[in-house]
């Protein structure tokens, strides 16, 4: 099998091809999220000016959206994100 995987902004859809089997292109779609304080519990992709930085599960987020952090898994410490340092945050 040959998936190439692509970022798709808005919506959550998985495209296998036409076959359903997965023998076309994966598409996996991601939507930017503004609204920070709603995505506790969900996973998350986290990236900064365009580079990839982290990815998990949200554990917690400010009320006002400002900040959110990213649960510890495995060796990974809980890391904590700032919208006003420019984190964008992909669901």
């Amino acid at each position: 099998m040959n998936f190439q995987a692509t970022l798709e902004a808005p919506g959550d859809v998985n495209d296998l091809g036409q076959d359903g089997q997965g023998g076309g292109t994966l598409k996996k779609a991601l939507g930017l999220r503004a609204d920070w304080a709603r995505l506790p519990g969900r996973s998350v992709e986290v990236w900064l000016h365009g580079e990839h930085v982290a990815c998990g599960v949200v554990d917690q987020a400010a009320e006002d959206g400002s900040v959110l952090w990213i649960a510890a898994e495995g060796i990974s410490t809980r890391r904590i994100f700032d919208k006003s340092s420019g984190y964008q945050i992909w669901v």
